[in-house]
Parts: C-alpha cells; sequence; structure tokens
C-alpha cells in the first residue's frame, strides 16, 4: 500500500510539473491584454482620449487617426462591467484625460456578464495579465489551462511562433485590433448567414439590461465628476443586419442612452445605420473592416472636434 501511495503522488508530481511549466509557456506568448495593461501603467498620465469597449471599438477605432495621446482599451467580448472597473482603475492616473469613448448598442445592451458568457475564459487573461479582481471568487481564472480549447489555440500559435510563424499582436501600439483585413470582396450572401446569426442578440437576455445599464450610468459619473466628456457611440452595421433587430430592442438601447444622457450630460454619436458604409466597409454584419474604421475613424474625429 506503502509503494502504491509513493506512486500515486510520484505520478501526480510528474503531472503537476507537467501542466505547470505547460502553463509558464503558454503565459509567455504575447497578448494584447498584457500590452495594454504595460502600456496604461507606463503612459496612463499623457491619454487625452481613451476607447472602451468589445470588439465594435477594437476594431472599429484608429486611435493612429486621431493625435498621438489617443488609446484604445477596448478588447474583445469586453462586456460592461469590464469596462466599468478599466476605467475605474485607471481613471485617476489619466491625469490629462479629457474624453472617455464607450459603444452602446444592441449586443452590449443585452450582454450577460462576462462570467455567464461562452467567452467565460476572457476573464482569466483581465485577471492575470491586467489585475482585474472581479473574478477572486473562483480558482479557474488563476490559469489558462482552465478552458482547454482556449489554451490549446494559444499554445499552438506559442509553438508556430517558435517555429518562425507570427508572433505580433493583435492590436497595433496605439490598440487598435488588426485582425479584421477587408474582404477581398463583399459577399452579400455570408453577410446575410452572419445576420441571421447575430440576430439574436438584440432579443437574448433581456434580464441583463439593468445589470449593463448600472455599470453604463457608472462610466458616466465617474467621468461627470471628474470633468470628462463621456461619447457614446454606436458604430456602423450592414443594413441587412439593423433590419432584423426589433424595434423594441432599439427603443430599449435609446432609453438607456437618453437617460445617460440627461443625468450626466454625455454626447451620443449614433452611426448605425450611416449609409456612408457599404460592402468592403464591413467585416461582417456588425464589424467593421480596416477600410470601414479609417473612415468611421475619420468621420468621429471630425464630430469630437466641434
Amino acid at each position: 500500500m506503502k509503494r502504491y501511495l509513493t506512486y500515486v503522488t510520484l505520478f501526480l508530481l510528474i503531472v503537476g510539473t507537467i501542466l505547470a511549466l505547460w502553463e509558464c509557456f503558454v503565459r509567455q506568448y504575447p497578448t494584447s491584454y498584457q500590452y495594454k495593461a504595460q502600456w496604461m501603467d507606463s503612459h496612463a498620465p499623457g491619454v487625452s482620449t481613451l476607447i472602451l469597449g468589445g470588439s465594435h471599438t477594437y476594431y472599429g477605432v484608429m486611435p493612429s487617426l486621431m493625435g498621438d495621446s489617443v488609446f484604445n482599451l477596448a478588447n474583445v467580448t469586453q462586456h460592461s462591467e469590464i469596462d466599468d472597473w478599466l476605467l475605474s482603475h485607471y481613471i485617476d492616473r489619466c491625469t490629462n484625460l479629457k474624453t472617455v469613448i464607450v459603444p452602446v448598442d444592441v449586443t452590449n445592451t443585452f450582454d450577460s456578464p462576462l462570467e455567464k458568457s461562452v467567452e467565460w475564459y476572457r476573464g482569466t487573461y483581465y485577471k492575470l495579465y491586467m489585475g482585474c479582481d472581479l473574478f477572486d471568487n473562483n480558482l479557474k481564472y488563476y490559469c489558462e489551462i482552465s478552458c482547454l480549447p482556449a489554451f490549446n489555440r494559444k499554445f499552438l500559435a506559442a509553438v508556430q511562433g517558435l517555429c518562425g510563424g507570427d508572433t505580433s499582436l493583435e492590436c497595433d501600439s496605439t490598440g487598435f485590433g488588426t485582425g479584421f483585413a477587408t474582404p477581398s470582396h463583399f459577399d452579400e450572401n455570408m453577410m446575410i448567414v452572419s445576420a441571421k446569426t447575430a440576430e439574436h442578440r438584440s432579443t437574448a437576455d433581456s434580464a441583463n439590461v439593468a445589470y449593463n445599464s448600472q455599470h453604463l450610468m457608472h462610466i458616466a459619473s465617474m467621468c461627470h465628476d471628474r470633468g470628462i466628456r463621456l461619447v457614446i457611440v454606436t458604430t456602423p452595421m450592414w443594413d441587412g443586419y439593423t433590419s432584423r433587430i426589433s424595434k423594441a430592442s432599439l427603443e430599449t438601447v435609446h432609453g438607456i442612452v437618453n437617460q445617460c444622457v440627461k443625468k450626466y450630460g454625455a454626447v451620443y454619436m449614433d452611426h448605425m445605420n450611416d449609409t456612408r458604409f457599404q460592402g468592403t466597409d464591413f467585416y461582417d454584419c456588425d464589424h467593421l473592416s480596416r477600410q470601414g474604421a479609417e473612415k468611421f475613424t475619420r468621420i468621429l474625429k471630425e464630430q469630437l472636434a466641434r
């Protein structure tokens, strides 16, 4: 029996060591989360405009076209509670902050909390690489290997990097997401399929509206109390998608935004149905391509200057 326990213990030690080394190896692979945390820690006092939000602003607003003191702190599937935490974490270090840009649309208005979403594992990245304390109550957020599919994708990318593959970040030096290039041609069939897939976003999880609204209002309150202009944007989306959004869902979004405008003096820039965006301006039904992001950023810059 003693020998059996010794073998079991030795086996567990070997497996544990392999898993620990595997985890350490994967953590060396660069991510936008690590980069943005390090960048903000070093440059926060010089930021005048900070961009928050999920993939719509991550891939849709290019700081390089707006000025030297603009940074994109958005990321894929960055839910409202993360935006709230990030701004709370950095706002008092951003001593020259004048403007905060945050997206509001039918996606993030109805989003469930990140912990309850299919991409819950991104909470691990915020915890490990950005110091986010929203997930301290669950051990699975302390190691990337807790979500094997996401871990394996990152592991394969790290291995490819060792073999001479691309190890560049999925964002540029200003935080803008570089993963969405302009499609070679506009495929309307692809867009229709994409729109049908995304359509449920505007109706699902209506119980989460109050949750997300609460975080937006806290962001607005922080900005208001410090004399910082809050700009709420809705990025351009393909009309084949927006036509499928229910009137009730749009009224919910606009009601929340109007409340924020009236109570905290936020500015709302609604480009959801902007007819200047067509075809290859879109990567898919509700995300801009790089070409579209360049166009949208120039329009946004002009509006901000008024």
